[in-house]
């Protein structure tokens, strides 16, 4: 059967309203709004609205509804004259939560990049991009699926690029690749946008961040070493608190100022949203990487990521929290910096009396050699679902791209001792994000699965590997200052004939890549 992208979908219905939620945020409006025009583009002539007690009437909601063009409603009943859309797409939220409403359609998609309710079913069609950042990233990806310019309109741009912005507190808490290709992509309206962000806070808001502040409780690490070898360092603390029920941006401004304060070398601020809770992180340490954290808070509950030292995440469904919120986050931090196992490589060795032997599977991956992916010696910008990171090109620098999109520069002499190139390609159906370069000054884009090479490993070379069942930070030999970081499920492992060469390896990655001997 062949695949209908979203988009193209849509087209089949005439009578179609767009939803967002209660007391919309500029990532709702802004992914409803570049529908709509999509639509109207296309013959199509829906209606954008929302639902709820209160109107829109935030300073900077106002500005970027009139200068933008906005057209949206605030209705309280979609159905009072008894007819029913032929369809209704919720943006932002999914359709029936408590910040939606349950308006009836005659047929229902959701768009949205929250996590899905539990124990509600997926309407057909929907799309659900439950890490990304922003809804207005999952927008500029279907955008991207049917080949439609977002830069066609730099209205439209403009209101992806202040969503994004605005969900992912300025832009700092990104972690998923959509979410910086839209970044990077968008040709927004910059005087707006500086506008925008500069009307951000009205004065009630600025009293939340004063309470939060207030508010403010304090975790002393216990054990300095956890987080510097210097103990003469003041940073030795961490910081929590809670701000009323907000846009997710404030707590962006809470954690920065919190992570200033003398003492405080790591900071979770939280908020209620939606049917959970929204976090913000923020760490100054090499050995407190903030997305790590987030993930340790929200794991079981939610997720997590970010940046180093900038993160975010989410907890769903309050009710289902084991105590109250501000008890849940300082246990997380405790047990954080107490229950992860600490290791670094050479100096001690695990027990791996419980490992196998493993070797890697007749699997073709994918490597480029970086002169061909930029023949004129500009610096290549790799996108790829760990991060962004910068290579120059050199006859012995290769990049690998491995099972599930994930890249990392090898050089020549290691690649020829581990791999061998083969004929076929890598299977790239199984990426999680089909990894991109820009190349130069000018960041010309280039997807790298249009020059994969095949290779498959070399030899039968074995490792010796471990399912790690409690968290764990490990400095391997060739880096003792920054960790790997393994959650539960992961794997720790080393080379069969060296003990000393530990490294830590995603449980999905391991999976599909790695057999038993």
């Amino acid at each position: 059967m062949n695949y209908e992208p979203l988009l193209k979908h849509l087209l089949h219905y005439d009578d179609i309203v767009i939803q967002a939620h209660h007391n919309p945020d500029a990532d709702a409006i802004a992914s409803g709004f570049a529908l709509c025009r999509y639509l109207e583009q296309n013959g199509k002539k829906p209606r954008f609205i929302y639902a709820g007690e209160r109107e829109i009437s935030k300073p900077n909601m106002l500005i970027m509804l009139n200068k933008l063009g906005i057209q949206v409603s605030h209705v309280k009943d979609l159905n009072e004259n008894g007819a029913l859309p032929q369809l209704l797409i919720t943006v932002d939220c999914f359709h029936g939560e408590g910040n939606v409403g349950s308006f009836a359609a005659e047929n229902v998609i959701v768009i949205d990049h929250h996590r899905l309710p539990k124990g509600k079913a997926v309407p057909e069609h929907s799309v659900i991009k439950e890490h990304y950042g922003s809804c207005a990233a999952v927008i500029y990806e279907l955008f991207k699926e049917v080949g439609y310019d977002l830069n066609e309109d730099q209205d439209v741009a403009t209101a992806l690029y202040y969503g994004l912005y605005m969900d992912t507190v300025g832009l700092s808490e990104i972690s998923e690749p959509m979410d910086r290709e839209l970044r990077d992509t968008a040709d927004y309206n910059k005087a707006l946008i500086r506008l925008l962000v500069n009307t951000n806070l009205t004065e009630e808001e600025l009293g939340i961040i004063g309470k939060a502040l207030s508010a403010c409780k304090y975790y002393p690490h216990p054990d300095c070493s956890a987080v510097s070898a210097d103990p003469s360092l003041p940073k030795q603390q961490s910081a929590y608190t809670i701000a009323d029920n907000c846009d997710p941006n404030l707590l962006g401004i809470i954690s920065d100022t919190l992570i200033q304060v003398d003492m405080v070398s790591d900071c979770v601020v939280c908020c209620p949203y939606h049917t959970g809770y929204k976090l913000s992180v923020r760490t100054c340490t090499d050995s407190v990487k903030a997305p790590d954290l987030a993930a340790f808070i929200t794991h079981g509950y939610g997720g997590g990521g970010g940046h180093d030292n900038k993160a975010g995440g989410c907890i769903d469904y309050q009710s289902s929290l084991p105590k109250e919120i501000m008890a849940f986050v300082a246990d997380r931090i405790r047990d954080f910096f107490t229950k992860p196992d600490v290791i670094f490589a050479g100096k001690e060795h695990p027990d791996f009396s419980g490992g196998e032997r493993f070797r890697k599977k007749d699997t073709v991956l994918g490597y480029i050699p970086t002169t061909v992916l930029s023949p004129d010696g500009e610096d290549i910008h790799i996108r790829m679902l760990e991060g962004d990171i910068t290579v120059t090109p050199d006859p012995d620098i290769y990049l690998m791209v491995g099972v599930i999109g994930e890249v990392y520069p090898i050089k020549r002499e290691k690649f020829e001792n581990k791999y061998v190139a083969c004929e076929g390609t890598p299977d790239v159906s199984a990426y999680y994000y089909p990894p991109s370069a820009r190349i130069g000054q000018k960041k010309t884009g280039r997807q790298l699965v249009e020059y994969l090479r095949g290779c498959k490993a070399s030899g039968s070379s074995e490792i010796l590997a471990v399912k790690l069942d409690n968290f764990t930070k490990l400095y391997s030999l060739w880096d003792q200052e920054h960790y790997m970081y393994g959650t539960i499920g992961d794997y720790m492992a080393h080379p069969a004939h060296d003990e000393n060469d530990l490294y830590i390896i995603r449980g999905d990655i391991f999976a599909l890549t790695y057999e038993r001997c």
